[in-house]
């Protein structure tokens, strides 16, 4: 999927106001919020810097895991043969991500050890849920 793709709305809300999109710190928002000194683009040349970040890969930012929250829905699985699984996020500890087992939550887990560690996950996005 390309940056144009994932992000098609988000440009055609700040198109049809008028404006160019910029890029901080890897997040799109509207030229008129930002400094170019603050922008990804720079100062010079921003219109292709645009066009060739609208028509590169778009590369997911990694998950910091020990800022979710219980609860949270995600998808997991042990292997990229499996499909994704439904579950929702326990903890994270040592690097492993655990969810609910049996796509249970916190409030009806049976207890704190019905946790299962995952090799796999991500945050699931709202038309996962």
């Amino acid at each position: 999927m390309l940056n144009r793709e994932k992000y098609a709305k988000e440009i055609l809300d700040i198109a049809c106001k008028g404006d160019k999109i910029a890029v901080r710190n890897g997040k799109m928002t509207s030229c008129d919020n930002l400094l170019c000194k603050d922008c990804d683009f720079g100062y010079s040349d921003c219109n292709e810097k645009i066009l060739k970040w609208a028509n590169s890969e778009y590369i997911e930012p990694p998950v910091d895991w020990s800022k979710v929250a219980v609860d949270t829905p995600i998808l997991v699985r042990n292997s990229e043969k499996n499909a994704w699984k439904k579950r929702y996020f326990a903890k994270y500890e040592n690097g492993i991500v655990y969810a609910w087992g049996y796509g249970a939550t916190s409030w009806s887990a049976y207890g704190s050890d019905n946790i299962i560690d995952w090799e796999m996950a991500k945050l699931a996005e709202r038309e996962d849920v």
